[in-house]
């Protein structure tokens, strides 16, 4: 078996706070690299793309973000940092997407998920749990992490937060298929995403 750690960083160096074994890791497939790793350069929220970054195709963003955030949010050892790792991998979406008109609702959907998302993480944030950067790692393929420190959740309060996570989940779901509908041209696009996004809500009950 290859060494797979998931590791818990509360920086962007070696810093390890927690090594996890390798039964708990997952790494991220060919597919889900070819579209990036979620450590793109600007961090969470800033609406910025990272300047390297290859235009890529509306399929393989979404690809990208469904298996990444499955391998990396859906297996995180510690429940109390997957609400955040979600918020991350929304902005990830929401960075990847094509620059142009057509995609700006959806970005700003996406986007806006993503800042509520992470606005119950820091509600109902841990007072001994820090924030960390959650790194898996593979000696045979590239580290995949979040692209900033995600915040943890309380243990008593973790219920209440995947609640109101599942609850934003859901509404941009329905924000971006009421979009869909509003244009031919984009309907069958805009639905794709929004069965991505929607189907993220499984990675927050399972951490139940």
């Amino acid at each position: 078996m290859k060494d797979r750690q998931f590791i818990f960083s509360d920086n962007d160096e070696d810093d390890i706070l927690s090594r996890i074994p390798p039964l708990f890791a997952l790494a991220f497939l060919a597919g889900a690299l070819m579209v990036g790793t979620p450590g793109h350069t600007q961090g969470y929220g800033t609406g910025n793309r990272a300047q390297t970054m290859a235009p890529q195709s509306v399929e393989s963003v979404i690809r990208g973000f469904t298996e990444g955030a499955r391998r990396l949010c859906g297996n995180v050892p510690d429940p109390a940092y997957t609400v955040d790792c979600v918020a991350d991998y929304f902005d990830w979406l929401a960075d990847r997407l094509p620059q142009d008109r057509e995609f700006r609702e959806a970005e700003t959907i996406i986007r806006d998920a993503a800042r509520q998302l992470n606005r119950v993480a820091r509600d109902n944030a841990s007072t001994t749990k820090r924030p960390a950067m959650l790194r898996l790692s593979d000696s045979s393929a590239q580290s995949a992490r979040t692209s900033r420190e995600v915040i943890p959740v309380a243990p008593d309060r973790q219920g209440a937060a995947r609640a109101a996570a599942v609850a934003i989940v859901q509404e941009a779901e329905t924000r971006l298929l009421r979009a869909a509908d509003r244009s031919q041209r984009r309907r069958v696009a805009y639905s794709s995403i929004a069965a991505a996004v929607g189907n993220s809500s499984l990675i927050l009950l399972r951490s139940g």
